[in-house]
């Protein structure tokens, strides 16, 4: 009786963990991207989307990972975010909070996440009974998509007030325990001068052209909820990268797991 008791203490203790990630859309019209074919490079059309409803975008890839569950899909009532998927791992307390933006609004993709690597503007969501914090509260947040910040400034997202030296002693201490990730082209370079100044940690960057597609967020987040190492993250991640683009061996040259300085 008292192993069992100890065992059901702990796990009452352990929190829910939430993943949010964000997806810009793939669009010929409003990205400067070099373009993909008509069908899946329409931001206005998440099913067929390079990034969401394409083969190896994000909505389709996690419907086959079976420790994922669907608990909820929402269709926001602004053209921003065209669909929204909320999944539950089967064996442990975490969720995903998964958004498609029109891919017309990059730019609104990437201030929403760089303010919720921030820890500001909390997004609440219920499911059943439970409710989760994600944004601001979100334990791991994930961009997915262009790297926007190639044509525009990190700087006019981020206020001063924001400075990971600005923050108390305990909230910097929260900062550190959150986790952000990028899966851009060259996001390394980019990214880095924003995520450093909030204090977050980083996770996953990347330091060439690449396909930001969901197997490799697969390898990333599977390897975090296990709590291995960053070097065992990189490298799943790597490995993944390049069985499924055919590489003769995992490019682990293209992904890192620290800004650059």
């Amino acid at each position: 009786m008292p192993i069992i008791f100890l065992l059901f203490s702990f796990s009452c203790l352990a929190e829910t963990k939430v993943i949010h990630v964000l997806v810009a859309l793939c669009d010929n019209k409003y990205q400067a991207i070099a373009p993909v074919p008509k069908a899946i490079g329409n931001g206005q059309d998440p099913k067929n989307n390079l990034y969401w409803g394409a083969g190896f975008g994000f909505k389709t890839y996690f419907a086959k990972q079976k420790e994922w569950q669907v608990v909820q899909i929402n269709k926001p009532d602004d053209d921003k975010i065209l669909e929204e998927i909320i999944y539950k791992h089967q064996n442990q307390d975490v969720y995903i909070v998964a958004q498609a933006y029109n891919g017309k609004y990059i730019g609104d993709t990437v201030k929403d996440f760089l303010t919720y690597s921030a820890a500001k503007d909390i997004q609440t969501f219920e499911v059943g009974k439970v409710k989760i914090n994600a944004g601001g509260k979100a334990d791991l947040v994930i961009y997915i998509g262009h790297d926007y910040l190639m044509e525009w400034s990190w700087s006019k997202y981020l206020p001063d007030s924001w400075r990971w030296e600005t923050l108390s002693k305990e909230k910097q201490e929260q900062q550190k325990s959150r986790y952000a990730a990028v899966f851009a082209c060259k996001s390394q370079k980019y990214f880095s001068p924003a995520l450093s100044r909030l204090g977050i940690t980083p996770l996953i960057l990347t330091t060439q052209l690449m396909a930001p597609e969901a197997y490799s967020i697969y390898a990333m987040i599977d390897a975090w909820l296990k709590n291995e190492s960053k070097s065992s993250i990189r490298s799943k991640v790597a490995t993944a990268y390049s069985k499924y683009q055919k590489l003769s061996k995992p490019a682990l040259q293209m992904f890192v797991t620290e800004y650059s300085q």
